[in-house]
């Protein structure tokens, strides 16, 4: 009954060098970004409750000792009570201790997760990496949630893997359970899980009514997948529950934590300007731009493999012209433009590519659609209740492993040489902004 538990640790042992190598650059680059701070090594060694008003740290570690319904979810500030004695000071450091504690411990399980959905080993590699190394995980390490929901995350992907061991029902329903009382995410989990079922399902018949096809490909077992969808759901729903039921003795309303972010500002609506001016960090409008832009990467995929139609891609071959993703919108105009112009010009730089056999696989998997869909939802939501900026919105795209699972998956089958480049700059970019993530959060600047 537990043979793919076995399985598992078994593949565990050829990992360290994978995951010492990346804990050993985790820690280089937080070292020199606290290190050129004025005060970080002193705010985490010796920690003052006065210099964390504005961090939600010090909120987590009060409300462990005095807890209220309100927009913070209780499962990270009690577990951060039970070790910290009712000192504040105490609190502070026993929250670094367990979110980066979590986060390393659960790298070597997260590698396997990449290696098991990635094919080539290069690209899981550096995939791995830019989840480790991206501006966004030093939230993994300064007492937040993310280094506890990461490992939860990795958890549910480590189920999902194993679709046909019932052994593991219980530990993808509990995951999602505890996710879902960690922080915000019972709308996520459960949209992203239904929307993973309809896109399988939706692929697995377009597919193999295809007569581009030369061999019919393995359909989605559905029911199969229909059963973990369940579980998830059911898991963030009573996740909530649980809460709700709290609020619900404690202030009368069982939607209590909705109410508060309503009073923080947090309100429904669209807002254009942020399309363009995130009012924050520029990592924000990242985080709202790529999951759509992976998105729309395999549905052109989709499209045109199913009608038949060549592959006509321009790839940019100045390595400054890559410089305007950092702006996504720019980007969007530039590339749309120059594309525009070489088809009607009919231009020799429009490459032409054979479809990967790989790109069946990718459509019918369900934990593809579900990382990418959980960092649309994130990405929507984070959009939609905006009230004065985008902030935090990077953190909850790029945090966990979600994205850069979708993006290594997509990667896997669009491989090239000039694919890896891409990905070892922005591998180099990341490293550099988490460098100056620490050295922001050490002189007390925004980090997002």
């Amino acid at each position: 009954m537990f043979a793919e538990i076995d399985r598992l640790i078994g593949q565990l042992n050829p990992l360290p060098r994978a995951t010492t190598t990346a804990i050993f650059l985790y820690v280089l680059c937080s070292a020199i970004g606290l290190g050129l701070s004025a005060s970080g090594i002193v705010k985490i060694l010796k920690p003052d409750a006065d210099a964390y008003q504005y961090w939600d740290t010090i909120h987590y570690v009060r409300l462990g000792f005095d807890y209220s319904c309100q927009s913070f979810y209780p499962l990270w500030p009690q577990v951060i009570q039970s070790f910290a004695n009712g000192q504040v000071n105490q609190g502070l450091q026993v929250a670094f201790a367990l979110s980066t504690g979590l986060f390393l411990v659960s790298l070597p399980l997260t590698y396997w997760v990449f290696r098991q959905l990635i094919s080539k080993s290069g690209l899981a590699v550096t995939a791995f990496l830019l989840y480790v190394l991206n501006p966004n995980s030093v939230f993994h390490s300064n007492g937040y949630t993310e280094g506890g929901f990461s490992m939860l995350a990795v958890l549910v992907l480590v189920a999902l893997r194993f679709p046909r061991a019932p052994s593991l029902n219980g530990l993808l329903l509990g995951s999602t359970l505890l996710m879902s009382l960690m922080r915000p995410s019972l709308f996520q989990l459960t949209g992203a899980a239904v929307g993973a079922w309809i896109c399988v399902a939706l692929a697995g018949r377009a597919l193999s009514q295809s007569a581009v096809l030369q061999q019919r490909p393995p359909h989605p077992n559905l029911k199969q997948w229909g059963w973990l969808t369940g579980l998830i759901s059911v898991g963030a729903i009573i996740g909530y529950s649980v809460y709700g039921v709290y609020c619900l003795h404690t202030t009368g309303n069982f939607l209590g934590p909705f109410q508060a972010q309503a009073e923080w500002g947090r309100k429904l609506g669209l807002r254009p300007m942020f399309l363009l001016l995130p009012r924050s960090l520029l990592n924000d409008l990242h985080g709202l731009y790529f999951p759509f832009i992976l998105a729309g990467l395999v549905l052109c995929l989709a499209y045109v493999r199913l009608r038949k139609i060549p592959l006509r891609v321009y790839i940019p071959r100045h390595p400054l012209s890559w410089i305007t993703l950092f702006y996504p919108p720019f980007a969007g105009v530039v590339y749309g433009l120059r594309f525009g112009w070489l088809v009607r010009t009919g231009s020799s730089a429009l490459r032409q590519y054979r479809f990967p056999a790989a790109l069946d696989a990718l459509l019918t998997s369900y934990p593809f659609w579900f990382c990418l869909l959980m960092c649309m939802a994130n990405a929507t939501i984070g959009f939609l209740a905006a009230s004065d900026s985008l902030y935090s919105l990077a953190r909850f795209v790029f945090a966990p492993p979600f994205f850069f699972i979708a993006l290594g998956m997509i990667a896997d089958v669009l491989d090239s040489p000039t694919t890896r480049r891409f990905l070892t700059g922005c591998l180099l970019l990341s490293g550099l902004g988490l460098i100056h993530q620490w050295y922001s959060w050490g002189n007390g600047g925004w980090v997002g």
